[in-house]
């Protein structure tokens, strides 16, 4: 009798809501799920078909998110009045990679990647003998943590930033401190007309975790290939599955899940057998391949690791899979190649 009694206090209830998350269309089981929880806990039920049509719209709208930008978000918004109804409203909410960075420099205190370059790249460049002669190519530069220390040691630098607000932060940076940094504020692939052909290093820091898909790895290897002298290293960091992840065909499923909430959390996954593909053909040839955390653990000046306080769980997978660093099946890694050409 009590449970009749709440059945009817909570259909005297008024309710309603909003529920954001990113959107993940490999996991729209889960949705359906907190959905029909959430639903049911304030008295409205849904039967097997409503909830396979609730499911249908989800899928639709996921999908529809997810193909417009890897920064997308779904939107649920719901209303319960008296009785047993209940309203609600699926809606794909799409966000570029710019206006997501944007966001970060309004919401978040600088030093936003913290304060150091990578010890990877320092250690690249501490083994060219005359930086002055050396020309760096930073890809993906962000606010210049690795472009203005580069610029620091006498390297000339230029600096590819696609973040408009980024782009302004590092040119002004370089300008007070009077460093050789040429800032260009747009995406890499759009034309390679004002690169140079002679950079002695390449640096993509936390770029290739954006990507969307192998084609993007192609034509960074395609770019170095062209704009690398002879003897010129490509060092880019990329999360790769750890041994015995992503080969069997059992947890394809997964797989596809995996990567598109890495997409949605900046830890785009590619397979070792998806980078030998992008780089095939090309006069690249794989120096290093190394942990981001075991490396800069080890490598970074004394008492400055991890460089923010979100840096080990994000390199370590973590942001992806909420279980501890050494049962993560992801991790970062630094790739180093040498131009043979």
């Amino acid at each position: 009798m009590r449970e009749a009694m709440a059945r009817r206090l909570l259909r005297r209830g008024v309710s309603s809501g909003k529920i954001t998350l990113p959107a993940v269309p490999g996991m729209v089981d889960e949705y359906v799920s907190m959905c029909n929880k959430i639903f049911g806990a304030l008295g409205r039920r849904f039967t097997s078909d409503e909830l396979e049509h609730l499911r249908s719209l989800l899928a639709k709208e996921l999908a529809n998110a997810y193909a417009g930008s890897n920064r997308s978000n779904i939107v649920i918004s719901y209303d319960a009045p008296v009785g047993t109804v209940l309203n609600y409203f699926i809606q794909p909410q799409v966000s570029t990679l710019e206006e997501s960075y944007d966001s970060w420099v309004a919401a978040r205190k600088p030093p936003l990647f913290g304060i150091n370059p990578d010890a990877r790249v320092t250690a690249l460049s501490t083994e060219i003998a005359d930086p002055g002669t050396a020309r760096v190519l930073d890809i993906g530069a962000g606010t210049g943590r690795n472009a203005l220390a580069l610029a620091r040691r006498g390297h000339p630098v230029d600096a590819v930033e696609l973040t408009p607000k980024f782009a302004e932060i590092l040119r002004a940076d370089a300008f007070k401190q009077l460093l050789n940094v040429k800032v260009i504020d747009r995406d890499v692939f759009e034309t390679m007309d004002d690169l140079q052909k002679d950079y002695q290093l390449i640096v993509l820091s936390e770029v290739v975790s954006d990507f969307r898909n192998v084609a993007q790895l192609r034509a960074i290897f395609e770019l170095a290939a062209e704009c690398l002298a002879p003897g010129g290293r490509l060092v880019f960091n990329t999360f790769m599955p750890r041994p015995g992840y992503l080969s069997d065909d059992a947890v394809l499923e997964l797989a596809d899940a995996a990567r598109e909430l890495g997409q949605q959390v900046y830890t785009t996954i590619f397979t070792g057998e998806e980078i030998d593909v992008a780089s095939a053909g090309l006069s690249l040839r794989l120096m290093t391949n190394d942990s981001v955390f075991e490396y800069e653990k080890e490598n970074l000046p004394a008492g400055h690791w991890p460089p923010t306080g979100w840096y080990a769980e994000w390199v370590s997978g973590q942001d992806i899979f909420d279980v501890p660093r050494e049962q993560s099946p992801v991790e970062m890694r630094w790739l180093v190649y040498q131009k043979t050409g």
